[in-house]
């Protein structure tokens, strides 16, 4: 039942209601029969009235909940419909999830087994490696081929830029690489792996053990620096420094962060220490360091020339002076021999043809005579 048909009956049941107390009061003093009949015929009337109000209400109530009904049940047939279009999209997407689960969890199995295949080698390659770095030669032989592997990526060629366990000039040394310079220089490079000590140093269970084997550590990296240091022979056209090539990062890594007074011993002895990452970078230096060396030398070689030049200019200048000199002197000696003594010789000359030809004997017997006339 709907808020209007109840308001309406309210309405209605208070009309009756004041139309009773009315009825009641008109008829105030008239017999209990004659109320009650005019009492009766009023409320028949009234509920006849309210009935057929009520009929019609209800029937209107019914139209609307009719349509409202239709209305509804279209609107749950839509909406049943979209969930169920909603509901195969779902249970679409769940089969699609579930076979993407299958194939990813048959990835995941494969790739699982592929990991624990790679596990096996990796141990099996880590067991090689520990018995490989065990062994002192071995060591040295690995880090020498990760150094000529270094070398050939980059370009350097064996024989051009570089030589493997050539014997320095002058001595027995031999170095593991020997770098070419120009002006027929070089530079040793030496591979040291001090792992041993450093293995027993992580095996080391207390921290005693740990500075034993540290202090060891440190010792053994000293004297394989000293080892290095001596490939350093002017002698044989080395130039003043060495390089210590140490083929595994994380030892280098740990030398210079537990040990950083190893770095300042190798400077010390003109010994420079590299890793992989680092041993090109210092290698390029090395050669360009040693050809700007070579420029600035020719550079200085040709302003000692030049200054030698000036020099010799100015001597030069100076001659040029004074012979000029020297030659001005002799004009003047000449233009005399040629003028003044010339003139001087020629009266001399003449004088002596004058006694040659006679004519000197002939004037002299004149003037007797002309004086022996006179004195007559």
């Amino acid at each position: 039942m709907s808020i209007e048909l109840v308001l309406i009956l309210v309405v209605l049941v208070g009309g009756l209601i004041t139309i009773y107390l009315a009825l009641r009061q008109l008829v105030t003093g008239q017999k209990d029969t004659q109320l009650d009949t005019l009492v009766q015929a009023a409320f028949g009337k009234s509920a006849q009235l309210v009935a057929e109000q009520s009929r019609l209400i209800l029937q209107g109530e019914k139209s609307v909940i009719a349509n409202d009904m239709a209305h509804r049940h279209k609107s749950i047939e839509e909406l049943v419909t979209r969930l169920q279009k909603d509901l195969e999209k779902r249970q679409e997407e769940i089969r699609s999830l579930e076979q993407d689960r299958v194939k990813k969890f048959g990835e995941l199995v494969t790739s699982l087994d592929n990991h624990r295949k790679l596990t096996d080698e990796l141990n099996l390659s880590t067991k090689r490696l520990a018995s490989v770095l065990s062994n002192n030669q071995a060591r040295g032989e690995w880090g020498e081929k990760i150094i000529e592997d270094l070398l050939q990526t980059n370009g350097l060629m064996e024989g051009i830029h570089y030589q493997r366990q050539k014997v320095l000039a002058g001595s027995v040394l031999r170095p593991d690489i020997t770098l070419l310079l120009p002006n027929h220089r070089i530079v040793a490079v030496d591979v040291k792996f001090p792992y041993s000590e450093m293995q027993k140093l992580t095996a080391a269970e207390t921290k005693e053990e740990r500075q034993v084997h540290l202090k060891q550590f440190n010792q053994d990296l000293k004297l394989k620096v000293n080892k290095v240091a001596e490939y350093i022979l002017p002698a044989a056209a080395t130039l003043d420094y060495a390089i210590m090539f140490v083929p595994n990062e994380m030892v280098f890594s740990f030398i210079n962060q537990k040990l950083p007074e190893i770095i300042d011993y190798a400077i010390s002895q003109r010994v420079l220490l590299v890793s992989p990452f680092t041993f090109l970078i210092v290698a390029k230096t090395v050669h360009e360091s040693y050809k700007n060396f070579m420029v600035s030398d020719a550079l200085r070689s040709a302003v000692a020339t030049v200054e030698d030049f000036v020099g010799e200019w100015d001597t030069f200048k100076e001659q040029i002076a004074k012979y000029g000199r020297t030659i001005q002197t002799l004009q003047t000696d000449y233009d005399q021999l040629t003028g003044t003594r010339v003139r001087m010789l020629d009266k001399k000359v003449e004088k002596v043809r004058k006694y040659s030809d006679g004519t000197l004997l002939k004037e002299a017997e004149e003037k007797d005579a002309l004086g022996a006339g006179e004195g007559k």
